[in-house]
């Protein structure tokens, strides 16, 4: 075969193989297999962003460039507390689910007025968000603990009962130590006082009991 027509039926096939891949690209960008593409590709950038946008979700610390997810510290951490932090969680349940039977909430006005009588224990000046931030405890952390013992202390004081008579023994023993000097004063002090030794007393008790009528199951080993 001539040179010539060696390199025209060469040039036909180029061509004709260019032609072939317009073809191709072409049904590609036009049909369903495109819109997979571009729905994979949107998926990808989506998920990427995501991921790091709230990256710190999924990574708990970097170093030297080398990621310690997330889950690699909640296996750790259950490893070596769960068994604890699962008691601790059981008898706040217990605690909530005795509260709602015996019909006993927390008002916001009674919580706002435990924290404004902390803050005066503080002293003038100094607030809570700066001792628990010295302390290393979330806010949020510290809030749903206060709501839990100012929770047991009214249903433990649905339990005592104080009478007159030990109002009137302990104002005698206690007399000099106590801050009141009014009677209506120094009988809400003695009172408060002999709540808090009898809630020291028989909170131990108490719990227990709830664990042991509880229908309590552990799956964390």
């Amino acid at each position: 075969m001539p040179k010539k027509a060696i390199k025209k039926a060469g040039n036909f096939s180029l061509a004709k193989r260019f032609n072939n891949l317009k073809i191709g690209l072409g049904n590609f960008f036009q049909g369903k297999k495109l819109r997979k593409f571009v729905y994979l590709f949107l998926s990808l950038l989506v998920l990427g962003f995501l991921f790091y946008r709230f990256r710190n979700r999924f990574i708990a610390g970097m170093v030297n460039g080398e990621p310690i997810f997330r889950f690699q510290l909640s296996q750790r951490l259950n490893s070596q507390y769960g068994r604890t932090v699962l008691e601790d969680l059981i008898v706040e349940k217990l605690i909530y689910q005795e509260a709602k039977t015996g019909k006993i909430s927390l008002s916001p006005e009674e919580f706002s007025l435990a924290i404004e009588k902390l803050e005066k224990q503080l002293g003038e000046g100094t607030k809570i968000e700066s001792v628990l931030a010295l302390q290393g405890i979330d806010k949020a952390t510290f809030e749903q603990q206060l709501r839990l013992q100012l929770l047991v202390r009214k249903i433990m004081e649905s339990r005592i009962s104080i009478s007159e008579t030990e109002i009137t023994d302990y104002i005698k023993e206690n007399r000099a130590q106590m801050e009141a000097t009014s009677e209506a004063d120094l009988s809400s002090e003695a009172k408060n006082s002999l709540l808090d030794e009898k809630i020291s007393a028989e909170i131990n008790p108490w719990i227990s009991t709830l664990l042991e009528k509880g229908r309590i199951s552990r799956l964390v080993k």
